[in-house]
């Protein structure tokens, strides 16, 4: 996972972190995304700054949209929501 880009949808939480946890462990460079910006903030100080966050409600396809024109190309993608 040594210098991926991964996007964990669903990673402020749970199995998701759980996952987001694993890839920065493992050398990723990791960006999640949950529709709640609390949860989001909690992901990030758990965390820490190896994190990036994207606040995005996945079931608003102009969200979906935006956050794929922010994050820009990744190597994976976890959908976790």
């Amino acid at each position: 996972m040594k210098n991926k880009r991964v996007l964990v949808i669903g990673g402020s939480t749970g199995i998701g972190e759980g996952i987001a946890v694993r890839c920065l462990s493992l050398g990723a460079t990791v960006v999640i995304s949950s529709h709640t910006a609390a949860k989001l903030a909690a992901a990030k100080s758990r965390l820490g700054p190896g994190i990036t966050t994207e606040l995005t409600d996945v079931a608003r396809e102009d969200q979906v949209k935006a956050l794929f024109e922010r994050v820009g190309a990744v190597d994976d993608i976890v959908f976790s929501a």
